[in-house]
């Protein structure tokens, strides 16, 4: 379960003695059983194969899936079962070794599981007697006797055992199938005929076997020559022995770990003399009648009767050892001293109340926790392997080290003497020869005496023969390692085997590869390569489940080491051959407890390298194990998902493969005749955590397996988009890093990410990660609230993260239940910057490339440089020979980099490997230059193939071939060439002249195919573009006026439109074409202009301020926003094409923007300033600030629609905005005479009547924004609409209240008393309100007041309410502090409550719930006051803040306010105020979400709980409520249209902002005498439902 933090609770002083003598080191007094090896539950199956096959293979298929993903989410352990019969051939269920292994994994299940151990199928089914494997001498001797002495033939034993002389004592052993076998050794690779016979003799020797063993032991036994103990391993079956060794003499502790099942089988007389019985019962035939097999029911019974009642010192040292290296988190400092110091602490029982969080902290409570230590209990540090520390916080030095100990503490550390030089440091700190110990090698004699004794511990020994050649390889090495590579290959040796001086190698390199040949030759070269492969490339090794797993999902393991007849599902490898390879490799492939996961790993790095030389050289299969990998971390396969599994029909009888060669690559690969088929290979889910509890999220046990593996698989595979989409991207990856506290660590994932990928979405998300990190390290489940707000606005941008918005509306209501769904946040960005010289001056050119973070830079000292944006690195410079340059270009594909001089040379260079190629001398003709001067190259440009080139005031432009080098030929022009445009398939050039003349080359042939001019000819041609997709040319003169010419006949280009500008005396400084060809940018020094090609007229301009000149301007990738700078500014702005409005504003902090240029491959905008900084900026995310509207004006009234699709707005102004509540974009603005003080909407949301400070009312068409009547004559204080939609209540101050018909606009009422914060009933009977110290009922009938509540002198009311759900009953407060309920039909005092003393002092806002049963008050403070009216109890609940607004929910379960963060809190990052969501049931805050600009107003929708918050900028903010209690809240966010925006694949178009004006003339003027408008008024009102006999009718019929 996820760790509360260590040392945050004091250990119980009643612990047992075990777990005392676990967490102070003394394994040694652990019991086997209760030293830890990891959290799995491990359970071995014990039945007899063949009656209970069908049993077991259900087992498999169905129950051990759900028990595997039972035991991960409800307790974080892995579930193991060990059936080493499943999968195994039958004829090899009596292999000895097969029997041998089961025992042994039998042993280690009871051991180390951490749950049930044991499960028994007992059938009717006793088993036949074992083969056995190895008889010692003197009993074989014996029982080959007494076979003798019963008249059996003995030949066989003779044959197929065979005296071993290295035993000890000797003993004989069953010779291997392949050798007495002929056809056994090629078994898989011959016909199906030569298995069968093969098995069928095999059958037959195993049978003969086992009927001599059991003759002659039950004779002996009879004799009393054997006794019964010694002859019982001859007479029992496996499943006997195997019960006998789990159940016998255990404790019942114990024994409730294990359980069995009994099978017994009814009417035997009738299903005896059934043919497959046999496989179920023992039986036997005599006289043609079929019987039980006495003897083996008797044993049975007896076992039966067994299972029924078995199952009813002067010093406490603690010792520290921590292996440095054994894994990730052991190399760094810090987590080292913080595993010992808990370790420490909970030993002496002191209590750590935080860990530091500097290192430099960590080390001082370390050295305060060595004080502890005292002489009963003296403490003792083990740190082995010194060396393997990372370089982080300076570890290798060894400052952390405490060189003065106290007497009862002792450290020992161990290193390599040449390694990173901690030897020659702890040498300096302590000086002392005396405390150091060199481990030197050992002599011959040693390590053969040492051998011997390992041999001895097995019962194995060497003859004098096999000794000799023992001497001698040792007396080439006496590693240790190498004496223990030498036991693992004489322990196999048998007396009677040669060996020569090749048996054993001389190196420890060499036996060890020898050592994995040999597993490899035993187990399947596949097989082993696979297997260990995985293992090696593993970043911290796999578990034994894993890797069964993992080969399931192998088709090349499988394809080795199934055979064809055995394809089913599941289709999975044995689990015998993963503990058969353990076995091989026991002492080498050793488990290694992390995180409580038992993982494989190399015991050291020596193994790992050879390993990784043998089995991960050829790079194809290394990308393809890790793309397995990936996929089984991810999940790819589990639930059922069925992989495909392919086969050759012959690889089954061909599988020849090199010692040498990689497997991988064989003939079986060219698959012939190749069948498919898809087969279940049950892996399991992989989520990143396991939950057993959904209403419960933090309660979790992380999936650490997957968190280790899945990002380092990913990047190694390639697999870019699964890393992105899977990991990164992945809403439950981001949170629970976080929440574990490894947010740094995801921080540098996606930076890995980034890395591989290139995806700017990445670089995106790493930014605002660490913008937010205060906050969610704060409160982790803010964190899909933060997210939301940063990345909506910028999704259209970014359409990568619309995967990150989904997963965070998924998985976000979790933590989390408010959910942005419109973000008017301002987008923070800083651009990358990179110092390339002290001045702009020295900057000749600068080039973006296909790179998004390479440029080229040319500077005036004749440098061209090669930059990295982003990790700020030369990657390489080109010297020019100290020549100035005077430009730069690249080809399109960036193969070739053409660098001009002023030696008038072009210099052409490979821009990969930064060599010259060529160099071109430029030519003009003899009347170029200027009075004389040197003519200096004027400019040049490049096509795919070709470069072009002219001198200053030069009629000719010289063409260069880049392939070669050469010049082909000469443009010559008519006038002198100002600038040269190639289209974009290189075949044409157009060449721009004086007197605004251009020309059209050919550039294969070099012919001049048309010479044009315009009408404007008194300049020149500033700039040509070529818009191919419309075959057309456009011509751009230096005072901004165009001519259009079609090519579609190059050769006769015709004149379609000209656009005269000579009118501006401002200059082009620059010219761009949008992506879709069909807006042209102009900008000048003095405006800036958009053309639209369609039509060849202006569309926008933007004029600058007198004072002011633009630098540069360029478009959106989108078209809908400009971006440019000024001159003498630092400053980049963005303008929105429709509106005109300056959205954002960005700061360069590096000086004055004197340059822009724009990167086309990436959309990317670099920037240079005055002092010589470049900074690159995203354009996508720049104009995404354009996304957001804003009104300019603070927000201080809102209304929803009925319908709550639009929230019309207003801020002040003369103006009223509707704003689409989906997309969160202005559609409409309603334009009034005077500014809007008033606003109402029908139910119905098809009108709007509103209210100026020019006495003016208006009725506005809401969905066409027509001002259908407007009335002058009185200044309204407050209107107010009926619930029906029918009549419309103007109040004024100065004169006679209203009560009109909404439909005709007649006059019902007028009200003469003057009211104040009026309310109409849910009846529309009567209108509420305040009058001094009364509380009146108007009438909406007659005007006049029916009903009224009239306070003492001296006392008012300070504020009142209606309750829904209660129509006539108004709660109201005084300034007595007392809250009534007051009955306005009854006009009685239903209800008093006192509330305390001064408890209104600050009184800012009161609210009723619909039932009317509880009131909010909020006074201003950090407390939220609930107070029940019908007890009168009030509750207080403490706010996160300073309350500025609340707002009750119409169900009245949910209170939504607005708090600002007080001040002693840390800087959040610009957060302003919280919006936070209580939930009243149990006072809980279930979502919070930062602010980052002033809120100014508060609403909740009606409906479902949407909140809208209007902010000081003009902008609003939506965002709703998903409580996961609440079920039916949980479907709205997936159904709701504000999640277009993510959803739609496309960049979101923005509407058209319509402008709608009021009327000039009114309609009808309010006077004494005026009753109803001018004339008829065709207004249809939609009827909300009610029948108007609730309506005052009958007064309007009277005025009418």
């Amino acid at each position: 379960m996820w760790p509360s933090g260590a040392g945050s609770r004091q250990p119980c002083p009643r612990e047992s003695a075990l777990r005392r003598a676990a967490v102070s080191g003394n394994m040694s007094a652990l019991p086997p059983h209760h030293v830890p090896a990891g959290r799995s539950v491990r359970v071995f199956i014990c039945a007899n194969p063949d009656d209970t096959e069908a049993e077991r293979n259900a087992l498999k298929e169905h129950v051990y899936p759900k028990l595997r993903d039972f035991c991960r989410e409800n307790y974080g352990i892995e579930f193991q079962v060990v059936d080493l019969y499943w999968g195994v051939d039958p004829e090899e269920w009596d292999s000895p070794e097969l029997q041998r292994l089961r025992m042994k994994l039998l042993e280690e299940c009871l051991k180390t599981s951490a749950g049930p151990c044991f499960v028994g199928l007992v059938g009717e089914k006793y088993g036949s007697i074992r083969v056995p494997g190895e008889v010692e001498s003197a009993e074989f001797e014996m029982i080959l006797d007494a076979a003798v002495e019963a008249g059996l033939d003995t030949h066989i034993l003779e044959e197929w055992y065979c005296r071993d002389e290295n035993s000890v004592p000797p003993a004989y052993y069953l010779k291997p199938k392949s050798q007495m076998l002929k056809n056994f050794q090629n078994s898989m690779e011959s016909s199906g005929a030569a298995k069968t016979k093969n098995d069928k003799a095999w059958r037959n020797v195993s049978e003969e076997i086992k009927r001599i063993f059991r003759t002659a032991v039950l004779q002996l036994q009879e004799k009393g020559t054997m006794k019964s103990p010694q002859a019982k391993k001859f007479l029992c079956s496996a499943l006997e022995d195997e019960l006998d060794f789990a159940l016998g003499k255990q404790t019942p502790a114990f024994l409730r770990k294990c359980v069995c099942y009994i099978r017994k089988i009814s009417n035997f007389d009738r299903f005896a003399k059934l043919p497959e019985m046999s496989r179920y019962m023992d039986i036997v035939v005599a006289a043609d009648r079929v019987m039980r097999n006495q003897e083996s029911y008797e044993r049975l019974l007896k076992a039966y009767t067994w299972l029924q009642k078995e199952m009813g010192p002067e010093t406490d040292p603690v010792v520290v050892v921590r292996f440095i290296g054994s894994s990730l988190l052991s190399t760094d400092l810090r987590t080292l001293l913080q595993s010992i110091c808990e370790q420490i602490a909970i030993n002496y029982r002191c209590l750590i109340h935080f860990l530091p969080n500097k290192i430099q902290e960590m080390r001082e409570l370390f050295i305060n926790l060595l004080g502890e230590s005292s002489f009963h209990r003296p403490l003792v540090i083990v740190l082995d392997c010194l060396e393997q520390l990372s370089d982080g916080d300076e570890a290798r030095k060894l400052w952390w080290l405490p060189i003065h100990l106290p007497r009862t503490v002792r450290i020992v550390v161990s290193t390599l003497p040449n390694k990173h030089g901690i030897l020659q440091k702890l040498r300096h700190l302590i000086h002392d020869d005396g405390y150091y110990v060199e481990l030197i090698q050992r002599d011959r004699k040693l390590c053969s005496q040492t051998l011997k004794q390992q041999l001895l511990g097995v019962k194995r020994k060497v003859t004098s023969g096999q000794q000799i050649y023992v001497n001698e390889a040792l007396a080439k090495c006496t590693l240790p390692m190498f004496v223990n590579l030498i036991y693992r290959e004489v322990v196999h040796w048998r007396s009677h085997k040669d060996v020569d001086d090749k048996s054993l190698c001389s190196t420890v390199h060499e036996s060890i590869e020898q050592l994995f040949y040999s597993v490899e030759n035993k187990l399947g070269q596949r097989f082993v390569f696979r297997a260990l492969g995985y293992i090696t490339m593993a970043k911290a090794g796999l578990t034994e489940v894993e890797l069964e797993d993992i080969l399931s999902l192998d088709n090349i393991v499988l394809g080795d080491v199934i055979v064809a007849n055995y394809l089913k599902n599941p289709l999975r490898i044995s689990y015998d051959l993963v503990a058969k390879l353990r076995e091989e490799l026991e002492g080498y492939l050793i488990e290694r407890q992390v995180r409580n996961v038992t993982l494989l790993v190399w015991a050291n790095r020596h193994l790992h390298l050879i390993a990784q030389k043998l089995y991960l050289s050829n790079e194809e299969d290394v990308h393809q194990m890790h793309s397995l990998l990936a996929e089984y971390f991810l999940g790819a396969w589990s639930g059922g998902r069925k992989k495909i599994f392919t086969y050759d029909n012959n690889h089954f009888t061909s599988l020849n493969i090199s010692h040498h060669k990689n497997p991988h690559h064989q003939q079986s690969h060219e698959k012939t005749s190749s069948d498919k088929y898809s087969y279940d290979r049950q892996t399991p889910e992989q989520p990143w955590v396991f939950q057993c509890n959904l209403l419960e999220p933090d309660i979790f046990f992380v999936n650490h397996r997957k968190m280790t593996e899945l990002v380092y698989h990913l990047t190694r595979s390639g697999r870019t988009d699964d890393l992105m989409f899977g990991v990164i991207m992945n809403f439950s990856w981001l949170y629970t890093m976080i929440k574990i506290g490894q947010f740094e660590k995801a921080l540098t994932d996606i930076d890995t990410a980034y890395s591989y990928t290139q995806e700017k979405e990445l670089k995106f998300l790493a930014t605002t990660l660490r913008s937010v990190k205060v906050k969610v390290l704060k409160n982790p489940a803010s964190l899909s609230a933060e997210l939301q707000q940063r990345l909506l606005p910028v999704v259209t941008s970014l359409p990568k993260l619309r995967h990150l918005l989904l997963e965070c509306d998924k998985d976000g209501p979790k933590y989390c239940s408010i959910m942005p769904l419109h973000s008017s946040m301002d987008v923070t960005y800083s651009p990358e910057r990179l110092p390339l010289c002290s001045s702009y001056m020295q900057i000749v050119e600068i080039l973006p490339t296909l790179a998004p973070n390479i440029v080229l830079v040319a500077l005036e000292d004749g440098s061209v440089s090669t930059w990295d944006v982003e990790s700020r690195q030369l990657l390489r410079q080109i010297d020019t020979a100290r020549s100035v340059v005077l430009g730069i270009r690249l080809t399109s594909d960036e193969k070739y980099l053409v660098v001009a001089t002023t030696k008038n040379t072009l210099l052409i260079y490979d821009n990969h490997k930064s060599c010259l190629l060529s160099e071109v001398e430029i030519k003009g003709s003899k009347h170029s230059g200027v009075s004389g001067e040197v003519a200096f190259i004027n400019g040049f440009t490049l096509s795919t193939h070709h470069a072009l080139a002219w001198l200053e005031a030069s009629k000719e432009v010289n063409v260069i071939d880049l392939l070669y080098g050469w010049p082909l030929y000469q443009f010559h022009c008519w006038y002198e060439v100002t600038c040269v445009q190639c289209s974009p398939d290189g075949m044409y050039a157009f060449c721009g002249q004086y007197l605004n003349t251009t020309s059209i080359f050919h550039l294969g042939n070099g012919d001049k195919l048309a010479t044009v001019t315009s009408e404007f000819s008194g300049g020149f041609v500033k700039s040509i573009l070529v818009l191919d997709t419309l075959n057309q040319m456009v011509m751009i003169d230096n005072e901004g006026s165009l001519s259009v010419w079609s090519t579609k006949e190059v050769t006769n280009p015709k004149l379609m439109e000209d656009y005269d500008c000579r009118g501006d005396d401002s200059e082009v400084v620059g010219i761009e074409l949008s992506e879709d060809q069909r807006s042209i940018l102009l900008c000048k020094a003095r405006s800036i202009e958009v053309l639209d090609t369609k039509v060849w007229k202006m569309v926008e301009k933007f004029k600058a301020k007198r004072t002011e000149r633009f630098v540069a301007a360029v478009l959106s990738k989108n078209g809908q926003s400009i971006v440019a700078s000024m001159e003498n500014t630092s400053s980049i702005f963005v303008w929105r094409r429709d509106s005109g409005q300056c959205m954002a504003s960005l700061i360069e902090i590096s000086g004055a923007i004197v340059k822009l240029i724009k990167s086309v491959h990436h959309n990317l905008l670099l920037s240079v300033a005055s002092s010589g900084v470049l900074s690159v900026w995203d354009i996508d995310i720049i104009t995404a600030m354009s996304n957001i509207d804003k009104t300019g004006k603070k927000i201080q009234t809102l209304q929803l629609s009925g319908r709550e699709d639009y929230v019309f707005t207003m801020d002040g102004s003369e103006a009223v905005h509707k704003w689409n509540f989906s997309t969160g974009f202005i559609e409409m603005v309603f334009k009034h005479e005077g500014i809007v003080e008033n606003c109402v909407l029908t139910s119905s949301g098809d009108l709007m009547v509103t209210s100026d400070d020019k006495s003016s009312q208006y009725i506005w068409q809401i969905n066409t924004g027509e001002n259908i009547f407007r009335i002058n004559g009185q200044r309204i204080s407050q209107l107010l609409i009926t619930h029906n939609d029918q009549f419309v209540v103007s109040l004024c101050e100065q004169n006679a209240s209203r009560v009109w018909r909404l439909a005709t606009g007649h006059k019902v009422c007028n009200i003469l008393v003057t009211l104040q914060s009026a309310l109409i009933t849910t009846a529309n009977t009567f209108l509420v309100g305040t009058s001094k110290n009364k509380l009146l009922a108007v009438s909406l009938w007659s005007g006049s007041v029916s009903k009224k509540f009239v306070c003492d002198d001296g006392i008012s009311i300070v504020n009142f309410k209606l309750i829904p759900d209660c129509p006539d009953c108004v709660v109201f407060i005084t300034s007595t502090e007392t809250v009534f309920i007051w009955s306005v039909a009854d006009e009685s005092v239903c209800r008093r409550v006192q509330l305390p003393p001064n408890f209104l002092k600050n009184l800012e806002e009161f609210q009723i719930s619909p039932n009317g049963k509880l009131g909010i008050v909020s006074k201003g403070d950090e407390n939220i006051n609930v107070l029940d009216l019908h007890s009168g109890k009030l509750r207080l609940v403490h706010a996160a803040g300073i309350i500025w607004r609340q707002k009750l929910s119409r169900d009245g379960r949910y209170l939504v306010y607005v708090c600002f963060r007080n001040c002693d809190e840390d800087d959040d990052a610009g957060v302003v105020s919280n919006l936070i969501v209580m939930r009243l049931a149990d006072g809980k805050s279930i979502g919070t979400c930062s602010l980052y600009k002033t809120p100014t107003f508060l609403s909740l929708s009606q409906r479902a709980l949407n909140i809208i918050i209007g902010f000081e900028d003009g902008s609003i903010g939506t965002y709703t409520v998903v409580d996961r209690v609440d079920a039916a809240l949980k479907i709205k966010i997936a159904t709701s249209n504000s999640r277009q925006i993510v959803n739609n694949a496309s960049q979101k178009v923005r509407p058209k902002c319509g402008n709608h004006s009021f009327k000039s003339i009114s309609d009808c003027v309010w006077r004494e005498s005026t009753e109803v408008f001018s004339r008829d008024s065709p207004i249809n009102v939609s009827d909300s439902g009610e029948g108007e006999s609730t309506t005052p009718t009958k007064k309007a019929e009277l005025l009418q």
